[in-house]
C-alpha cells in the first residue's frame, strides 16, 4: 500500500469526550433548590408485616407535612417499592404526597413471614429510579434471600450517593448469614444505619425520619465497630452548622456530648429517638462552634453516624489524569491507577479554604493523610485539586478538614464509601463496511472505550500497518489510506490490548468509482416577464447524467416556455412570480450522484391585507389586528398610529399581528399597516372605535308600596353611547302596559294602582351599540332552586333551595305526600333542611322516593318550586370467590379473604366459625377489606369459616376451610415392653397432629418380616407369636407433610426352655483342691434371657457381696484369695431369672502344701444345664488356680547383624495365661506363640522387648530382654589410588575410614610389620601422616580390630 500512512486522529484525547465514551457524570445545579431528592420507602408486604404497615401508614403522614413544611423543601417526588417473595413491586413513583399517601394505604400484607425475603432487589429497584442524593428507607422483618445482588447495589450507592436505611423487626435470628451481611455493608457505604426494633417501636423511628429528611444535609461522622467498646472522637463545630444530630444503632446505647469548654451537654439537647437495646439518636440546634468531644458506648456491634445542615459541604470526582472540570469526573477510582480527586466545595468562600484530606477507613480510623493545594483562584470556584495518589484496596470515605473565612476549623465527611472499580477490556467498534472511492483519501475509523491505558494497533491478514500506539483514555484512532486502489480492499483489524484485557473488531474495506461532484451553485434573480438561466455544471470529464427537479417532479422539457437547454442549463421565459423558488440539478452516474440547490428569485411589489377594517373596544380590553402581507421577497411589515409612536402595551410579532393589552379610550384612531420590499411598499388602515359597556344601577333594589298605592321603579345607566333603559317583567316588557309610564333616558318605571299580582321582580335593561347590562328589583325570587335527583341507595343528596327578596323570604320544605320533613335540631332524622334552606337526605333509602316541594314566602308574596327524587341502583351482594382450602402452619399468621366486589347499598359483612358466629379474640381481627386476619394460629383455628355479605337487595357468603397443619407428635406411652415367648404382644405408638400422620415401624440392624408383624393404622404394632429374636429396640416414626416425629421403645422376650446344645449329665457336685495361700477361682458363667443373677452361698450359706478374700467376678465367678484350711467347705452358685434357677455345687478341699497337692483336672467340656432357658456353663475347670510365672532367661542378647535371633519365654501357671510381645512398647508378633524368632536380625531390631506379658485370672507377670545387634567392621571406599608416588621429605596422609558395632580398634603395619609412631602421626578420624625417610616403595596395612574379628 504505496503512500499509506498512519494517522492516529484521535478525536477524544480530552477527559472530557472520554466521559463521554464511557460513563458521563449529570451535573447537578451548584444550586441546592427545592426538590432535590426522592423519599422512598421499600416495604415487606409478607403477613408479618401487618402491624409495621400501619405504623408507617399512620407516619408517613407526618413524615410529609414536616417535610412540605420545610422552608427549602427536600423531596421531589415519592417512591414506594413493595416485595414479597418472589415478587418485587408494582413500582409507584409520584411527586403527589397524597398519592404517596393512597398507594401506602392500598399495601396489602398477605402470606406467612416468609425468612428470607427479596429484599436486596427491591432496594436495587428503588436506587434505580431514585434520584440523587435521596432518601430510601427498607421495612422488613426478614434478611436478604437474594444477597448476591449486594455489588450492583453498592455501585449504585455510590452512583446516586444515596442513604440506606434499615429498620428491621427481624432478621430470621442469624446474623452470621450473608443475607444480614448485606444490609450491614449496604448501610455502612451509604452513611445509612441498621434499627432493630420490637414492631410496637416502628413509630418511634418515623418520628426521628420526620426530623432527619431535610435538604442540606451533611456528615461529620462515620464508623462501624464489631463489638462491644466506648470510643471517643473530637468533632469541630462550625458556624455554618444550624444543627447537628448523633445516631448510635446498637444495644445498649450511651451518648456523652461535650462543649468546646469541656461541660457536658444536657440542656438545649433533643432526643429525638431512644430505643433501650437498639437505638439512640440526639439532635442540638445552633451549636457553639468549636471542638465537641463525643464518647460513644455500647455492649456490641454498633454503629455511629454524626450529620448536620449546613450550606458548606463537598463532592469528590475521581478522574485518572488532573482535570479542571466536574463533570469530567467519575464517581470511583479505578483499581491499579493513579488517582486524581477534584474536590468541589460549597459554602466556602475565600479566604476559607480547605487544609488536608483524609482518607477513613468504616471504624473511623484514618488511612492516609494528603494535603490540599491551594488553587490558583484561592478556591474562588469552588474546586480543589488533590495530588495523584494510589487508593487503598479497601473501601473508604474522604474527609475534608479546612478554615472557614471567619477562621472556624470545620470537617466534612462523604456521603458514602468508596471503592475501586474493577477496569474491564477495552471495548472495540467498528462500522461493518468503510466505502472508499478511486484514488480519493480513505479513512478506516476505530472507536475505543477504555477505563484505563491501552496500546492500539492496526492488522490487515495478520500483518501490522503501521506503529502501534499508546492512549491513555478512550480516544477514536483512525488508519488513513491516501489514495485508496483496488489492492487496499480486504478486511482491516483493530486490536487494542491493556492490562484488563483485549479488545477487537473487524471492517471490510470497499473501493469503488467517485459519483460525479458539481460546481457550487449560483442563484438567479430576474423580473415578472423576463428571462432567467440556472446553470449546473460538473467538474472534471467524467461521464454523468443530469437532470432538473421542481417539487418533487423532474423538469424533462427541451421546448417550451420552461425547458433544458443543450448545455444542462434550465431556462424560464416569461417569468412568473409562481417560477420563483427552489430547483434541484442532479448528476448521476453508476457510482452515485450529487445535487445542488439553485434559487430563482422573482421580485414582486407588496399587497396588504389587515382584518377585522373596523373594531369598537372598551377600556381594558385586548385589541389584535391581523396584518398579512404578500410580496417577494416577503414584505417587511411597520404598523403606525397617526404620528404617534406605538407604545409598550403595543406589540407587534414577526406575523404582523398588532395586540394593544389593556386598551384605553386613547387607543382609537386609525392604524395603518404598511408592507415594504425592493419592488415596492403597500399600505392599508384600520378605524378602531372606543365605546363603553352600559353600567346599571338599581337605585332602590326593594320597593314596598301598599295596594292601591303608586311605585316608582329606577335604574341609573351610563355608557358609551348613551344606553336606552327598558323593563321586564319576566320575559314580558311592562313599558307599553296602559297602568305603566317608562322613561328610557332617565331609567324609570311609574305603575299607578298597584295589586297584589304585580308583586315580583322587575328587570331593567340598559343596551347601547357596545353591548347591554341588567339590573333587578326583587320581590321573592330562587336563586338556586332544586333539580330532579336519582341517586342510588345509602348516598347522601342535598336538594338546593335558596331565595332572595326584601324583606328576605321564609323557606320551608314538605313532601308532596304530606309526610313530616324534620327541622335541622332533630339529629336522629335522615332528612333535614338545614340553615341556609337545603334539604340533606343522608342514606338514602327506597321510602326517600317521592316529590319535594320548596316554599320561599315574605308578605309581598309566596313562591314555589319542587324536585322529583328517585332511588335506584340496588345491588345485592357479590364476593370474590378464594381458595376453598386455606392451609398454615401453626404459629403463622393469615388473612382469610372476604373481597367486596359489588353491593348496593354497602353490604354488611359477618363471619362465623363452624356454624356458630365468630368471636373476635386478641389474636383475630377484621380487617378494613373485610378480610379476617388471624395472628398465630393454633390448632383450634381449624374449621370451617363462613362469611357472610347482607344487604336490602339480597346476600351471598362463601365458605373457607382452615387447616392449621400440626407436626406430628407421638403420645406419651411405655419405652419398655416383656413379653413372654409365644404370648401376643402389641406395642402402641400412638401419634398426632395434622394431617394425620402415617406410623411406620422399623427394628434396629434387623429387618421386618411383614408375615411376621402386624402394622396397624391407629400406629399401633401387633406381635402374634414373639420368640426371642425379637426382642431388641424398635422405632416407631410418625411422617406428614409438616415434619415427623419418632420414638424407641424396648422389647424384652422371656423364652421358654429349649434344648440344649450339648446334653452331658450335670454332675451334683465338683470336687476342687488347693494349697493354702494360693488363689482359686470358682468358674460360674450364667446365660440367659433376661440376664440371671448369680449368687454364691458357703455350706447352705450365702456370702455377702462385701466379704473379705472373696470377690465374685463380672462373669459370675467366685475368686477367694490367699486360701487357708479353714476355706475347705461346699460352695454353690446359684443363676436365677423370671424363668427359673439352676445350680452347681464344689466340694473345696484346701492342703497344707504343694507336695502332696492333688492336680487333677476334670475337664468338663461344654457342659450346660438348662432350665427354662437359663443355662450355666462350665468351660475346662480346673481343679486349682495358679498365678503366672515366667522362667529366668539372660536380660541382655547380643546378636550379629543378619543372623535369626530367639527370645525365649518359657511361662507356667493354671489356668494356661496368655501371652503376649511388645517392642519399645509396640505389640509385636503372634499371641500366645513363644519363643519369639526374628529372622535376620537388623539395627531396627534393636530395644526393648517386653516379654510374656503373661495373663490368667490369678494374676499376670513380664519380663524384659533387651536386644542389641553387632555389625562387624569394614572398611569404607574414600577413593583413594592404592598405590601412592610421593615427594621425598614431603608429609604423606592415607585415610581409613571404618565403620562397626561397637566401634572398631584401628592399627596399622607396613610389609607386615606393626608400624611404629616414629615419624607416623595418628588422628582421631584414623588418618595418619608419614615422613617418608627413604625412596624404596612401602606398603602399608590396616587392622581393624574387635572381639573375634578384624580385617584388612
Amino acid at each position: 500500500m504505496t503512500g499509506a500512512l498512519l494517522k492516529c486522529l484521535v478525536l477524544a484525547l480530552s477527559v472530557s469526550v472520554h466521559r463521554l465514551l464511557a460513563d458521563p457524570r449529570v451535573e447537578e445545579s451548584d444550586e441546592s433548590g427545592d426538590s432535590a431528592s426522592t423519599l422512598a420507602f421499600v416495604f415487606d408486604v409478607t403477613g408479618s408485616m401487618y402491624d409495621d404497615l400501619k405504623q408507617v401508614i399512620e407516619g408517613a403522614s407526618r413524615i410529609l407535612e414536616k417535610t412540605l413544611s420545610r422552608r427549602t423543601r427536600p423531596i421531589k417526588n415519592f417512591v414506594l417499592v413493595p416485595f414479597h417473595d418472589p415478587d418485587i413491586g408494582p413500582v409507584s413513583i409520584t411527586t403527589d404526597p397524597k398519592k404517596f399517601q393512597q398507594d401506602l394505604q392500598e399495601l396489602f400484607v398477605q402470606g406467612g413471614g416468609d425468612c428470607p425475603e427479596m429484599s436486596i432487589g427491591a432496594i436495587k429497584k428503588a436506587l434505580e429510579v431514585s434520584l440523587p442524593g435521596s432518601f430510601i428507607y427498607v421495612f422488613t422483618d426478614a434478611r436478604a434471600k437474594d444477597f448476591r445482588l449486594k455489588r450492583d447495589v453498592l455501585q449504585l450507592v455510590q452512583l446516586r450517593q444515596s442513604q440506606v436505611v434499615f429498620v428491621l423487626t427481624g432478621d430470621c435470628g442469624d446474623r452470621s448469614q450473608p443475607g444480614y451481611r448485606a444490609y450491614e455493608e449496604i448501610a455502612a457505604t451509604s452513611s445509612g444505619q441498621i434499627f432493630h426494633l420490637d414492631k410496637q417501636q416502628v413509630n418511634e423511628v418515623l418520628k426521628w425520619v420526620e426530623e432527619t429528611v431535610q435538604a442540606m444535609k451533611v456528615h461529620l461522622l462515620s464508623s462501624n465497630h464489631d463489638g462491644a467498646q466506648e470510643n471517643k472522637w473530637e468533632v469541630p463545630f462550625d458556624p455554618s452548622l444550624r444543627e447537628v444530630t448523633v445516631s448510635l444503632s446498637g444495644p445498649a446505647p450511651q451518648i456523652e456530648l461535650s462543649d468546646p469548654f469541656g461541660r457536658q451537654q444536657t440542656q438545649g439537647l433533643k432526643e429525638l429517638l431512644n430505643i433501650p437495646n437498639s437505638a439512640r439518636v440526639i439532635n442540638l440546634k445552633f451549636p457553639r462552634p468549636g471542638a465537641w468531644k463525643l464518647k460513644v458506648s455500647c455492649s456490641g456491634r454498633h454503629t455511629l453516624r454524626v450529620t448536620g445542615v449546613s450550606n458548606l459541604d463537598f463532592r469528590a470526582g475521581f478522574s485518572s489524569v488532573p482535570v479542571s472540570e466536574f463533570n469530567h469526573t467519575r464517581e470511583r477510582p479505578i483499581k491499579g491507577l493513579p488517582s486524581h480527586v477534584l474536590l468541589k466545595c460549597t459554602g466556602l468562600k475565600p479566604p476559607g479554604q480547605l487544609s488536608h484530606v483524609e482518607l477513613m477507613s468504616g471504624s473511623g480510623r484514618s488511612l492516609r493523610t494528603i494535603p490540599v493545594p491551594l488553587p490558583s483562584d484561592f478556591g474562588q470556584q469552588g474546586l480543589w485539586s488533590l495530588p495523584e495518589f494510589r487508593t487503598p484496596p479497601q473501601s473508604f470515605f474522604i474527609k475534608v478538614t479546612g478554615k472557614d473565612e471567619e477562621g472556624y476549623r470545620f470537617q466534612r465527611l462523604s456521603s458514602v464509601s468508596f471503592t475501586n472499580i474493577v477496569p474491564d477490556p477495552p471495548a472495540v467498534s467498528m462500522p461493518d463496511v468503510v466505502k472508499g472511492f478511486y484514488m480519493q483519501p480513505t479513512v478506516i475509523a476505530c472507536s475505543v472505550q477504555s477505563d484505563i491505558p491501552y496500546r492500539l494497533k492496526f492488522t490487515r491478514s495478520g500483518i501490522t500497518l503501521g506503529e502501534e500506539k499508546l492512549f491513555q483514555n478512550s480516544a477514536i484512532a483512525s488508519w488513513e489510506i491516501s489514495k485508496a486502489s483496488a489492492e487496499d480492499e480486504g478486511l482491516y483489524e483493530c486490536i487494542a490490548q491493556s492490562s484488563a484485557g483485549q479488545g477487537r473488531a473487524l471492517t471490510q474495506l470497499t473501493v469503488r468509482e467517485p459519483p460525479p461532484v458539481l460546481k457550487p451553485a449560483v442563484n438567479v434573480t430576474s423580473s415578472v416577464g423576463g428571462e432567467a438561466v440556472l446553470s449546473c455544471q460538473v467538474e472534471g470529464s467524467m461521464r454523468h447524467n443530469l437532470t432538473w427537479h421542481r417539487a418533487g417532479r423532474t423538469i424533462r422539457a427541451r421546448a417550451g416556455r420552461v425547458k433544458v437547454l443543450p448545455n444542462s442549463s434550465l431556462q424560464i421565459s416569461a417569468v412568473r412570480t409562481q417560477d420563483a423558488g427552489e430547483y434541484h440539478c442532479v448528476a448521476t452516474n453508476a457510482h452515485g450522484d450529487s445535487r445542488i440547490k439553485v434559487w430563482l428569485l422573482v421580485p414582486e411589489a407588496p399587497s396588504v391585507v389587515v382584518h377585522p377594517p373596523t373594531q369598537a373596544f372598551s377600556r381594558g380590553d385586548e385589541i389584535r389586528l391581523v396584518c398579512s402581507a404578500s410580496g417577494s421577497p416577503p414584505p417587511k411589515l411597520f404598523w403606525s398610529h397617526g404620528n404617534m409612536l406605538l407604545t409598550n402595551r403595543l406589540n407587534v410579532n414577526q406575523y404582523g399581528v398588532l395586540a394593544i393589552r389593556g386598551a384605553l379610550p386613547e387607543d382609537a384612531g386609525n392604524y395603518t399597516c404598511q408592507a415594504t420590499n425592493e419592488a415596492g411598499t403597500a399600505s392599508q388602515s384600520v378605524s378602531l372605535t372606543y365605546a363603553e359597556v352600559p353600567r346599571i344601577t338599581v337605585v332602590q333594589q326593594v320597593v314596598i308600596v301598599s295596594v292601591g298605592g303608586d311605585a316608582t321603579l329606577q335604574c341609573e345607566a351610563t355608557g358609551v353611547p348613551s344606553p336606552l333603559v327598558h323593563w321586564f317583567k319576566g320575559e314580558l316588557e311592562v313599558g307599553s302596559a296602559p297602568f305603566v309610564e317608562q322613561d328610557v333616558h332617565r331609567g324609570t318605571l311609574h305603575i299607578r294602582g298597584v295589586q297584589e299580582i304585580d308583586a315580583g321582580q322587575y328587570s331593567c335593561v340598559a343596551s347601547s351599540s357596545a353591548g347591554t347590562s341588567a339590573g333587578t328589583v326583587t320581590g321573592p325570587l330562587f336563586s338556586e332552586a332544586p333539580a330532579d335527583v336519582t341517586s342510588n341507595v345509602g348516598e347522601n343528596i342535598t336538594l338546593p333551595c335558596v331565595a332572595r327578596g326584601s324583606p328576605q323570604p321564609a323557606v320551608s320544605w314538605r313532601r308532596q305526600d304530606g309526610r313530616q320533613i324534620l327541622p335541622r335540631t332533630d339529629s336522629h332524622s335522615r332528612t333535614m333542611q338545614l340553615e341556609n334552606g337545603h334539604l340533606l337526605i343522608q342514606s338514602i333509602w327506597l321510602d326517600d322516593e317521592g316529590i319535594y316541594i320548596c316554599e320561599a314566602k315574605n308578605q309581598f308574596g309566596t313562591i314555589k318550586t319542587e324536585a322529583t327524587v328517585s332511588v335506584t341502583g340496588l345491588e345485592p351482594p357479590l364476593l370474590a370467590q378464594p381458595a376453598p382450602i386455606i392451609t398454615t402452619g401453626v404459629g403463622q399468621s393469615l388473612s382469610i379473604p372476604c373481597m367486596l366486589l359489588d353491593g348496593i347499598p354497602l353490604p354488611e359483612r359477618h363471619w362465623s366459625q363452624n356454624g356458630k358466629p365468630l368471636q373476635l379474640k386478641r389474636r383475630m381481627f377484621l380487617r378494613s377489606d373485610g378480610s379476617l386476619y388471624i395472628e398465630r394460629t393454633v390448632p383450634e383455628d381449624s374449621g370451617t369459616y363462613v362469611c357472610t355479605a347482607v344487604n336490602v337487595a339480597g346476600s351471598m357468603n362463601i365458605t373457607v376451610s382452615l387447616e392449621v397443619h400440626v407436626p406430628p407428635e407421638i403420645n406419651a406411652g411405655p419405652y419398655h415392653y416383656i413379653a413372654n415367648e409365644g404370648v401376643a404382644i402389641t406395642l402402641s405408638c400412638e401419634a398426632s397432629g395434622v394431617p394425620r400422620p402415617d406410623v411406620v415401624w422399623s427394628k434396629t440392624k434387623t429387618c421386618q418380616s411383614k408375615q411376621h408383624y402386624i402394622s396397624a393404622s391407629d400406629g399401633y404394632l401387633h406381635i402374634p407369636h414373639p420368640t426371642a429374636d425379637d426382642a431388641g429396640i424398635y422405632i416407631c416414626t410418625a411422617t406428614s407433610p409438616v415434619g415427623y416425629a419418632s420414638r424407641e421403645i424396648q422389647l424384652s422376650v422371656n423364652s421358654k426352655a429349649n434344648k440344649c446344645l450339648t446334653t452331658v449329665t450335670q454332675p451334683q457336685r465338683l470336687k476342687m483342691a488347693a494349697e493354702v495361700g494360693a488363689e482359686v477361682v470358682l468358674p460360674c458363667e450364667a446365660q440367659g434371657s433376661p440376664s440371671p443373677l448369680v449368687t454364691w452361698s458357703r455350706n447352705g450359706h450365702p456370702i455377702p457381696p462385701v466379704t473379705a478374700g472373696f470377690t465374685v467376678l463380672p462373669s459370675g465367678s467366685l475368686k477367694i484369695t490367699d486360701v487357708r484350711l479353714i476355706d475347705s467347705k461346699l460352695y454353690t452358685c446359684t443363676a436365677e431369672n423370671p424363668a427359673g434357677n439352676v445350680s452347681l455345687s464344689y466340694n473345696l478341699h484346701i492342703q497344707g502344701n504343694s507336695a502332696g497337692l492333688h492336680q487333677e483336672v476334670e475337664h468338663l467340656t461344654n457342659f450346660k444345664a438348662c432350665l427354662n432357658n437359663t443355662a450355666l456353663y462350665l468351660g475346662y475347670l480346673f481343679l486349682f488356680s495358679a498365678k503366672p510365672r515366667i522362667q529366668p532367661a539372660p536380660s541382655l542378647l547380643k546378636a550379629l547383624i543378619g543372623q535369626t535371633v530367639t527370645l525365649p519365654c518359657v511361662v507356667q501357671g493354671e489356668p494356661r495365661p496368655e501371652v503376649s510381645w511388645f517392642h519399645n512398647g509396640l505389640p509385636v508378633g503372634v499371641k500366645n506363640v513363644t519363643p519369639l524368632r526374628i529372622g535376620q536380625v537388623g539395627l531396627a531390631d534393636q530395644g526393648t522387648y517386653q516379654c510374656c506379658v503373661a495373663t490368667n485370672e490369678a494374676g499376670s507377670v513380664e519380663r524384659k530382654t533387651r536386644l542389641k545387634v553387632n555389625v562387624p567392621p569394614e572398611i569404607q571406599d574414600d577413593g583413594q589410588p592404592l598405590n601412592l608416588t610421593v615427594t621425598l621429605k614431603q608429609p604423606l596422609t592415607l585415610g581409613c575410614d571404618a565403620f562397626g558395632i561397637p566401634s572398631p580398634t584401628i592399627t596399622w603395619s607396613k610389609d607386615g610389620h606393626h608400624v611404629s609412631v616414629m615419624g607416623i602421626g595418628c588422628s582421631e578420624s584414623t588418618e595418619f601422616s608419614l615422613n617418608i625417610q627413604d625412596s624404596l616403595p612401602a606398603r602399608l596395612k590396616t587392622q581393624l580390630e574387635k572381639p573375634g574379628d578384624n580385617i584388612t
